[in-house]
């Protein structure tokens, strides 16, 4: 598989990857303690868009939150609708539809939005550059609105064992992450732009923007390895398209071989850790 390409699904769009998202959406919750941040104001009569929606998880949870009444409006973006669930099971103040939110955006979605929530967008940003997207969620929001983007850090990702774990000191999984850093550099995907988002914010007309950088919680680093190790072997299946092996990857039987060694280090006690990033901007 050749480096992958912006614009480019990572993964797949199956049953498979909607109990993952599903799953990943849990552990962000419980991590964050928060659907939105606490420092956003919702009006009575606000208008929410949430971009890669994926399942729609984000609306839907939202919008049956006690505090949230009905009259907030909820739109799901996404480029793809293979994961929505059908329109008529969806609460009254939902809606889902496709959008590439890295194209132009349309003129009816222009200064609609009072709150315009993104999360996990970071494998469509290169370079270290966020502005293409940026600047499209800016324009989606009425004067006065926010962003709230929420990001875990891929690149940075490391191994942590309980003190009682009786693994060697490098494992397979820990030598697998040096192999996936090497193929997110021929992506050309770092993650050192999230501290930088605030400032990529403020260059793009939003009037404030803070970072916040919530610890992780140790009780659900098992949840998260669960999901991560669910999308490479997503990604697993990708590969199986391709003629050659990936230079850094190999085949898919080959990735999802290796991961069953990281399954067999997790029972063992192995888990991922990703630090969060939570920027809040204003415009």
């Amino acid at each position: 598989m050749a480096p992958l390409q912006e614009g480019q699904y990572m993964i797949q769009t199956s049953s498979q990857s909607s109990a993952r998202l599903n799953l990943q959406h849990y552990w962000v919750t419980e991590s964050l303690g928060y659907l939105l941040h606490p420092s956003i104001p919702v009006a009575p009569d606000a208008k929410i868009a949430d971009i890669a929606t994926g399942t729609g998880a984000w609306p839907v949870s939202y919008s049956l939150h006690a505090a949230v009444p009905s009259s907030v409006q909820i739109d799901g973006f996404d480029v793809t609708d293979d994961m929505f669930p059908p329109a008529d099971w969806l609460p009254s103040n939902v809606s889902l539809r496709t959008l590439d939110v890295l194209k132009p955006i349309p003129a009816e979605l222009k200064g609609v939005y009072d709150v315009v929530c993104i999360r996990y967008f970071g494998v469509q940003v290169r370079n270290n550059d966020p502005s293409g997207v940026l600047a499209n969620l800016v324009e989606m929001l009425k004067p006065g609105g926010y962003i709230q983007w929420v990001e875990s850090d891929i690149y940075s990702q490391r191994v942590v064992k309980p003190t009682s774990c009786t693994l060697p000191e490098s494992t397979a999984l820990e030598r697998h992450l040096a192999v996936w850093r090497r193929y997110l550099d021929a992506s050309g995907l770092r993650y050192d732009w999230l501290a930088a988002l605030p400032t990529h914010c403020i260059r793009h007309g939003m009037s404030e923007a803070h970072i916040y950088t919530p610890p992780s919680t140790p009780a659900l680093r098992f949840t998260l390895t669960t999901a991560v190790l669910g999308a490479w072997e997503e990604l697993s299946y990708n590969l199986d398209k391709d003629k050659e092996p990936d230079e850094f990857l190999g085949s898919g039987r080959e990735l999802r071989e290796k991961i069953g060694a990281f399954w067999r280090e997790v029972e063992a006690g192995a888990a991922l850790e990703q630090r969060f990033f939570v920027t809040v901007a204003r415009k």
